[in-house]
Order: C-alpha cells, then sequence, then structure tokens
C-alpha cells in the first residue's frame, strides 16, 4: 500500500503537534485528512480517512527515524521510508486502539533526554471519564482534563515510566482528531 500526506498537511499536523505539547492538557484538533491509498493486488485506489492517531508520525517520521506502530507498518513505512521496530526502538510510535500498558518506549536519560520517544496514543475522546489533574510547564496553575479510554490507574503507571527529564512524550488523541499533549515534564494526578 502506498499513501501521501502532502506537505502542507504535514506542517499542520506538526503545528498542532507542537502546540499541543506547548499547553499541555488544553485540547486541540489535528486536521482531517483522506489520503490516496494504492492497494497493489488489486489496483484498487480509494480514498480513506488516515486514524487520527497515525497523524503525527505520518508528518513527523522519516527515513532515520525509527516508528512502532500497531497495524498500518505499510503505510508508514511506504509514506515515510521510517524503518518500522518495536517499542523498545522507537523515537515515533502509534498505539491505534486504547491500551493498558504503555512501558518499553525508550525513555532517554538525563544526559540524553532527546533519545526518548513520542507517543501518539488513541482514546475514546475527551470530556468524559476519570478527571486527572495537570500541572507543570505550559500550564497555567494546573488544568482538569477527562479522557475517555485510558487504564483507570493511568496516573500511576505513568509517573512509573517517567522520571524527568527521562520519559517519553506522549500525544492523547480521539478518533475525531481531538488531541491533547502530555509531555514528560506534566505532573499528572487522578481526580480534580
Amino acid at each position: 500500500m502506498t499513501a501521501s500526506l502532502a506537505p502542507r498537511q504535514a506542517q499542520q499536523v506538526f503545528r498542532t503537534v507542537l502546540d499541543a505539547l506547548s499547553r499541555p492538557g488544553e485540547v486541540l484538533r489535528l486536521p482531517a485528512i483522506s489520503i490516496e491509498i494504492r492497494r497493489p493486488i488489486s489496483i484498487e485506489i480509494a480514498s480513506t480517512r488516515v486514524p487520527a492517531a497515525l497523524l503525527p508520525v505520518l508528518a513527523l517520521a522519516d527515513l532515520e527515524t525509527p516508528v512502532h506502530v500497531d497495524g498500518w507498518a505499510d503505510v508508514v513505512r511506504t509514506q515515510t521510508s521510517a524503518p518500522i521496530v518495536e517499542r523498545t526502538g522507537a523515537r515515533l510510535a502509534a498505539l491505534l486502539e486504547p491500551v493498558e500498558d504503555l512501558a518499553g518506549f525508550p525513555v532517554g536519560s538525563a544526559g540524553a533526554p532527546e533519545e526518548a520517544a513520542l507517543v501518539a496514543l488513541a482514546v475514546r475522546g475527551f470530556g468524559d471519564g476519570p478527571a486527572l489533574r495537570l500541572s507543570g510547564p505550559g500550564v497555567p496553575g494546573h488544568r482538569e482534563l477527562r479522557v475517555s479510554g485510558l487504564p483507570a490507574d493511568f496516573a500511576e503507571r505513568r509517573r512509573e515510566l517517567i522520571d524527568f527529564p527521562a520519559g517519553f512524550d506522549l500525544l492523547l488523541v480521539a478518533p475525531d482528531g481531538e488531541v491533547v499533549g502530555l509531555p514528560r515534564s506534566t505532573r499528572v494526578e487522578e481526580g480534580a
């Protein structure tokens, strides 16, 4: 399969990702993008909506960026020329279904935090679900966020994986393209 993300579309996604990570907990929206997918077996061309959680990977990956993606690996490889790897080697990742476990992604270190991953995680949506209280850089005071599709003990699990400046940055992405950034510098607690 092949797919095409136009440069302007990639720029729009990049800008949204940058804004989301700069303003943790604020709900933003990725652009709605349909791409052309060729299926070589049937030589059929269809316009298909890309899963929203895949857009950051399609916009940011290149042939030197190791990527982990659940499904759509052929599209990512063809579009970006990025090597497809397991979680432990990824710099970019897209988890296209809500998951319970975020362990295994690179977290960098105090001396090399840039070696951590950026993970786009699909969630069901925002506004419903358990309350999370966010604080830290980019958050004025604190911010409450409700996310549907995260494990009940998400804040605790995340805390176990992140020891700032080490840790990975997280994008929570709803199917409609709403996105929230949770950089590793953001403190997340259960409850409001």
